[in-house]
Order: C-alpha cells, then structure tokens, then sequence
C-alpha cells in the first residue's frame, strides 16, 4: 500500500491535473499513509519535528529573495555589475570572457546564500532584465540562452557550500547533527571543484561560442547607496547569523523568518501582499511527501538501500564515495531529490556510515537531481519562469546539457571531497 500511494501521488505532483496544486497532492498522499496505518500519527508527527525547521528555512529564503528583487536590489546589482565589466568609452558592451567570469561569481554567491530555490527565483528574471534587448526565444548561440542555462544548472550545483544553501543539505545536517563548521570545512573542496567544473564545461561547450563582446542596457531601476549596502548586509548576515544560530542549538528558521520580516518591513508598500505571497504551502508539502517516503522506507526500501551502502562501502574509498552519489543521482532523478535525500539518510544511518558517505549521497541529491527535468524543485521553479517568457527546452536538449554538466560536475565534487578527506 505504501508503494502505491507514493506512486499516485508522485504522478500527481508531477502532472498537476486540473491545476491541482503539488502541496494538496503530497497532503493527501500524507493523510493516506496514515488512514491505511503505513505510518502511525507518532511517527507522522516525528517526521514532522526532522522537517519543519529546514521547510521554514526555505520558506523564509524564498521570502527574502522576492523581497529584494521587489525593491529592485537585483536590478541595481546588475547595474554595478554591467558598469564594473564594461570598457570606458564604449558605452556598455562588455567583454564575453570578463561577464561570464563575474556573472558566475555572482551566481556562485547567490547559490550559496539565497539556496538553490531562491537562487533561481533571483537568478532568472535578472538574467531576462540584463538581455533585455536580446529576444531569443530558443538558440543555442543568444546570450540570453546561454547564461539562463548556466545560471539553471549553477543554481543546484553552487548549493552545496554552506548547510543553508540547499533544503536536502538542512534536513541532512539535521539528521546526523553536523555542526555549521564541520559541514562547512568538509565540504568546500567539493564545491570548489564541482563550480571549476561547471564553469569549465560552459565555457567549453557554450560561451566561448557566443560574440566576443557583448552590449547591455542598464535597468531602470536604481537603489541608493545607503539602501543598498543595507540590504547587501541582510544577505551577507545570513551564513553568519545561521552558524550562531546552530552554535547556540536554535532552530537556523528563527534567524531566517527574523530577516525575513525585517526585509519586509523594508518594503515602501504592500507588505503584507508580499507575505500573502510567501510559499507556505511548501512546508505542507515537505511535511506530506516525507511522511509518504518514510513509510515507503518502512516498507522494505530502506533494507534495499541498506544492504547496497554495505557493499559498496566496501569498495577502494574513492570508488564508493563515487557509487554512492551516483546511486543517490539516479535515485533523485526519478522521484525528486527531496524524498531521495530523507531515503538515504536513513539508509546511512542505519548502516552506521561515515560522515564521508553522508557527503557523497548530498553531492548525488544535488547535482545529480539535475539529470531530469523534475529531480530538484528549482528545476520545476526555473522551467516554469522560462514558460512564462516563453522560453521553451526541448527535453532532448535537456537531456543532453544534463548528462554533460551533471556527471562532470558530479565528477568533480566527488574527487574534491576525496581529496579533502585525505588532507
């Protein structure tokens, strides 16, 4: 029963039949699991206390981002950014090479402290501001193509620094009590190769294709200094105040909801639009879809993945940190990387692995769940921003860029953190 609950209910969180919505969908699938008696109201509610502060977390990320892209920071960082590449006396044309270097900086950076899902929130509608004068709706050689692409894949692959940059690296660090610090220093490396990685095969396979210089127009909209260094201090509060934060055994969504508030407060008019806009249906929806996959674990998968982390923990140390997140990749490619990272968790955890393991199956949850369109929510999220600005991916050149980018910035991470645990 748990298999087929899970299953009807992934089939419509995925297809959305008459604009269902995908939070009723993994509520229903809850609830379900529960009346059948796969998962007892204790046990519910014990999934409940794993998952409820990471959700909060992403609810208030997602709060700051439309926060500040309403108050037109975004717009006015874009502004510095086209100023800062482009070449005096020769109005805003700007070397390819130079913006791609400082524009997968800013990514990177965005990625980090905003999450993936608030990353491409930002990220896309700042990339369609920047080629304004750009109108390609699909080709490979535009710009704007090219870079909501790189910004697209830099979103989920960037989300791996930091225990705030992605939901699965919150709930993880929860589960096996890493401290900020040690998540941090054990996982740097890794990110640092994933992202030379990635910038790598972009360069090689589609920006260096694009013109040698490229010409902007600067966005209308335009902050003060003073406004803006405030909001740029919320943001760079964010790491610090969360490592206090969990230094103190505070729940990370206090700090969060608490910027979050103070960024809508910043707002000259529609506050409370602004907080009536606020995804709390995503706290729904992780609390359903964790309740299904707990009891689908229950059910015998967590036996399964179990007996296969034995054997390949058995494996050369490099070979089976890559099995792993490879294993953990496919898994989150096809039922989303969120039920994939709560399925491995608890795998490893029965198992008894090595914080080394725990770090390969989040690398495989996170990059890896870019190998197909529904593996992460920011794929889901950046997909339909690219809809409504009619943008359209052919899935065979999804497949294509994910299979490049994915394994090889997979690749990468996977060799960095090795490395880090031999230092």
């Amino acid at each position: 029963m748990a298999f087929v609950i899970f299953a009807i209910s992934m089939i419509l969180i995925y297809t959305r039949p008459f604009g269902f919505p995908a939070w009723a969908s993994a509520l229903a699938g809850g609830i379900a699991t529960i009346i059948f008696g796969v998962v007892s109201i204790p046990v519910a509610f014990g999934v409940l206390m794993m998952v409820w502060d990471s959700t909060l977390v992403l609810v208030a990320l997602i709060i700051i981002a439309m926060a500040l892209e309403k108050m037109g920071f975004f717009d006015s960082l874009a502004s510095k950014i086209i100023l800062l590449c482009a070449k005096g006396g020769d109005g805003y044309k700007v070397s390819t090479f130079k913006f791609f270097i400082i524009m997968m900086l800013f990514g990177l950076f965005v990625a980090t402290f905003l999450a993936n899902d608030g990353a491409i929130l930002v990220l896309t509608p700042l990339i369609f501001a920047i080629f304004s004068k750009d109108k390609s709706k699909f080709d490979l050689t535009a710009p704007l193509v090219v870079f909501l692409l790189f910004f697209g894949f830099l979103s989920d692959f960037g989300s791996n620094a930091l225990i705030i940059s992605n939901l699965t690296n919150i709930i993880t660090a929860k589960l096996f009590h890493i401290s900020f610090g040690e998540y941090f220093s054990s996982m740097i490396l890794a990110q640092c190769f994933a992202f030379i990685a990635t910038c790598m095969l972009f360069w090689i396979f589609m920006a260096r294709r694009l013109p040698k210089e490229l010409e902007f127009n600067l966005p209308c909209k335009e902050l003060s200094k003073a406004r803006f260094i405030i909001l740029l201090s919320l943001l760079v509060s964010l790491p610090f105040g969360s490592a206090i934060f969990e230094a103190m055994d505070l729940p990370i969504s206090m700090f969060m909801m608490f910027i979050a508030f103070i960024a809508i407060m910043m707002q000259k008019s529609g506050k409370f639009e602004l907080f009536k806009q606020a995804p709390f249906g995503v706290v729904i929806f992780s609390v359903g879809l964790f309740v299904m996959v707990y009891g689908v674990g229950m059910a015998g998968v967590l036996d399964f993945l179990r007996l296969n982390i034995e054997n390949l923990a058995k494996l050369d140390r490099f070979l089976s940190l890559l099995s792993v997140a490879v294993g953990s990749s496919i898994g989150s490619a096809l039922i989303n990387n969120l039920p994939m990272v709560m399925l491995g968790d608890l795998a490893l955890r029965e198992f008894g692995a090595d914080n080394g393991l725990v770090y390969a199956h989040l690398l495989g949850c996170n990059i890896g769940s870019k190998l197909t369109p529904i593996g992460s929510l920011a794929t889901l999220l950046w997909l339909a921003s690219l809809k409504r600005y009619g943008v359209n991916i052919r899935l065979i050149d999804y497949f294509k860029f994910a299979f490049i980018f994915s394994f090889g910035a997979l690749l990468a991470a996977i060799f960095g953190l090795w490395i880090g645990q031999r230092i």
